[in-house]
């Protein structure tokens, strides 16, 4: 009898004209993926010392789940993005980064320099692999190793110097767009090595690092279409084979969404987006909803040749909502459609005869199309997402434009290679856009030091922002004032605040949030009227939400309200049930009417949610101590002590 043969995995032929590189071009690579990383990791070198500045905040220093360190890691994996810190499902599922947040935490508690540092770490490694996997992607048969090399180096290093990306980089929380775009371009070089020496190891690699991105963030969907796109536009393989190397790809994006529906109970993004924070939410026709999108992504194009001025913040009302025929969303319509025809065009045309494909029509079209698959997940034209507009949102879409400049670069100047040669003037202009690239992203670093050196700077850019002023008034009334000694200087802080927040009141009126905090700002000036009226002005625009009622509540304490400060403090716990703060004011007021069991049990109740809360130790030690147990009033202080040496007992 015959033995049957064994059906083997279908082989990708070895591309022709793609030759094995010398030791001496190995090592030139290299050099030059090294210089590449090198510029990214010291054009981020002045945000080593800076602070926690913005989300960073929710996500690290406030996150009560992140805050317990690698212990945390399974429930990480088990819930949605914020439910350390908004104790709720947000629509989003990025475990990977919170993970490692809490192993930095873990080891390097509230020590802010160490994310830095990984930050611009991994944004350097991204900056290597780009260009190599660039090289290998851009090495065509029609177009020489030196031409792609130089194509290679001038996108990768317009990607990494361009100043939009300050914000992914300055800003730790934002290391779910750093890790996932790392993982995309790990997963797009693997499967070109798979393509190219048909190993099946390599598709295998590429899976993974695709399961990881997916695990970062939310953008990694976008390769489905762009990998595909790749090996068509690069690669000779055939319809089928193509198909064949996307099987493992869609299974573990399968197996994402399986995942993640399962944590997500379901839910496919974040619903709760507000007009504070995206403007087309308050568009009440398509013509206005579609004319504003238009209207923003035109700004992104504009930013993208021209990044200046930057901000984190475009919110309520700083970009109108304006109709479809507003000339600027008309040009901005016409120009994503014209480069989307022809793109769309070279790619149906290749479908055709491949032999037409030159370096003008494969790479300029590929970088089109990589833009185009990119930014649409932000153009807000289908999904509405929570912003209208953000610096960090053209992390993705900004390698599509450094690929189409690379060609223009290359086309316009004829550069066959990068050599660097006296009086060889085609890299001049280069020179130039990376010095003021670079000057721009190194001087624009200094912003992100701290909240009150963004939010100060930023507001005079975006004057119509209601969260600009809202943040700045936040962080004068609950961090700059607080830290003011000098009584006299302090009320003027608290009035700055107040008139940040009145500022931001007047732009959106129906914006709780401002109101809240001039609440707590009055609450803190000792002015109780003034603080309940503004409060209850925030209760009425948002009825239940948990930090209002709780702020209530300690106003009433403050009055010695008792039973009313009680009543608040469990309508707060009703709507967070995993709200700490209310926890302890809670406790509090139990102890103050003689309640030490309730006392201890919301303090307990703290502890659950926020295991390394020394204060939370610390008064169910005084709450023992008062109800003369002294045995386990020293346990409590010792817990409290260990966690925190500022509560040693005298």
């Amino acid at each position: 009898m015959k033995q049957k043969q064994k059906t083997k995995f279908p082989q990708p032929p070895l591309q022709r004209g793609i030759k094995q590189p010398s030791t001496i071009e190995k090592k030139r690579r290299w050099t030059l993926g090294l210089i590449i990383a090198a510029l990214g990791f010291l054009l981020y070198t002045n945000t080593l010392h800076h602070g926690y500045v913005l989300d960073d905040f929710s996500v690290i220093k406030e996150n009560n789940i992140v805050r317990q360190g690698i212990h945390a890691i399974p429930e990480i994996f088990k819930t949605s993005y914020r439910q350390g810190y908004l104790s709720v499902k947000d629509g989003l599922y990025r475990p990977l980064s919170l993970a490692l947040f809490a192993a930095e935490w873990n080891y390097f508690p509230d020590k802010p320099g160490v994310s830095h540092f990984v930050n611009s770490m991994l944004y350097a490694l991204t900056g290597f692999l780009l260009f190599l996997t660039l090289l290998r992607l851009f090495s065509h048969r029609l177009v020489s190793v030196e031409k792609s090399e130089a194509l290679a180096f001038i996108a990768s290093v317009l990607f990494i110097v361009h100043p939009l990306h300050v914000e992914v980089v300055a800003n730790i929380k934002s290391r779910d767009e750093i890790l996932c775009f790392l993982f995309t371009v790990s997963s797009l070089g693997f499967a070109l090595k798979f393509t190219d020496e048909a190993k099946k190891k390599f598709l295998f690699y590429s899976s993974l690092c695709l399961f990881l991105a997916f695990l970062s963030k939310e953008t990694a969907i976008t390769w489905l279409v762009i990998l595909p796109i790749a090996l068509y536009f690069f690669r000779e393989l055939p319809l089928k084979k193509n198909f064949v190397t996307m099987i493992p790809i869609v299974v573990v994006t399968g197996i994402y969404l399986a995942i993640r529906s399962k944590v997500l109970q379901g839910a496919l993004a974040d619903d709760s987006v507000s007009i504070a924070d995206n403007v087309i939410a308050g568009a009440k026709t398509f013509s206005a909803h579609t004319g504003t999108a238009f209207y923003i992504l035109g700004l992104y194009v504009i930013k993208l040749f021209f990044p200046h001025p930057l901000s984190y913040d475009y919110s309520f009302n700083q970009i109108p909502v304006v109709e479809m025929g507003n000339m600027f969303s008309i040009l901005s319509l016409l120009f994503y459609t014209g480069i989307g025809i022809y793109a769309a065009f070279i790619l149906i045309k290749s479908f055709q005869d491949k032999s037409h494909f030159s370096l003008l029509t494969s790479h300029f079209s590929f970088g089109i199309l990589f833009f185009l698959v990119t930014v649409f997940l932000f153009s807000n034209l289908v999904l509405l997402i929570g912003t209208s507009m953000g610096d960090r949102l053209m992390y993705f879409p900004s390698l599509g434009f450094c690929i189409c400049i690379s060609v223009l670069y290359v086309k316009f100047f004829r550069m066959e290679n990068l050599k660097i040669e006296t009086g060889n003037r085609k890299l001049y202009p280069l020179l130039v856009i990376l010095i003021l690239f670079s000057y721009k992203t190194w001087s624009r670093n200094y912003d992100w030091k701290d909240n009150y050196t963004l939010y100060s700077h930023d507001v005079t850019l975006v004057p119509n922002s209601v969260k600009a002023h809202y943040y700045l008034g936040l962080e004068l009334v609950k961090v700059v004032a607080e830290t003011e000694q000098d009584a006299e200087k302090k009320k003027k802080i608290y009035e700055e605040g107040i008139a940040e927040l009145e500022k931001a009141a007047k732009i959106l009126p129906s914006f709780s949030s401002a109101y809240t905090q001039m609440g707590v700002a009055y609450y803190r000036m000792k002015n109780y009227e003034k603080a309940i009226e503004n409060y209850n002005k925030a209760n009425e625009l948002k009825p239940a939400d948990a930090i209002t009622l709780n702020n209530i509540g300690t106003v009433y304490f403050e009055w010695k309200k008792y039973a009313e400060a009680k009543q608040k403090f469990q309508e707060a716990l009703t709507v967070d049930p995993r709200f700490t703060d209310a926890y302890m004011n809670l406790g509090s007021v139990q102890g103050t009417m003689g309640d030490y069991t309730g006392a201890i049990s919301s303090f307990q109740n703290a502890i659950t949610y926020a295991p390394d809360n020394a204060r939370a130790y610390f008064f169910i030690g005084i709450t023992y101590q008062n109800m003369g147990d002294k045995a386990n009033a020293e346990k409590y202080f010792q817990a409290a002590e260990k966690i925190d040496p500022k509560f040693k007992q005298q």
